[in-house]
């Protein structure tokens, strides 16, 4: 039925609308500006679907609130079949294993590393690898 296919999209769109209402909430109360609420919610979720058709659906759906996205073909069906020139912009980003190889006694260390090498910017670092609570110190 048309409802199997268009759950998913749906409901990636409604999630991530109603994380961004969070977000915004958030940074009225503690930011100066809204200006980077588009690269507050990133998507990775190409990596845990189950297929191409998947990844596109749901990374389309998610460029609906968001502009920082990692998968490709969330882009590519936006080009395709709504005319966007250009949806979504990844930027530089920590995984486990980018953090984790420093071991959990140098968790600060790979963070202040990711830092640096990206000052300016948007990045993206991956925070529950051991303990989120102590980077927050």
């Amino acid at each position: 039925t048309i409802l199997v296919e268009v759950w998913y999209p749906m409901t990636v769109a409604t999630q991530s609308k109603a994380f961004k209402d969070i977000i915004a909430k958030h940074l009225r109360e503690t930011a100066d500006n809204m200006d980077g609420l588009p690269f507050k919610l990133h998507d990775f979720g190409f990596r845990g679907v189950s297929s191409v058709q998947s990844a596109s659906l749901g990374g389309a759906a998610h460029l609906v609130n968001f502009q920082g996205t990692d998968t490709i073909a969330g882009i590519v069906m936006a080009r395709d079949y709504y005319g966007c020139p250009m949806a979504g912009y990844s930027v530089p980003a920590a995984e486990h294993s980018t953090i984790t190889a420093w071991g959990r006694e140098n968790e600060v260390k790979a963070f202040q590393n990711m830092l640096t090498q990206f000052s300016t910017g948007t990045v993206a670092c991956v925070s529950d690898s051991y303990n989120i609570w102590y980077l927050c110190y």
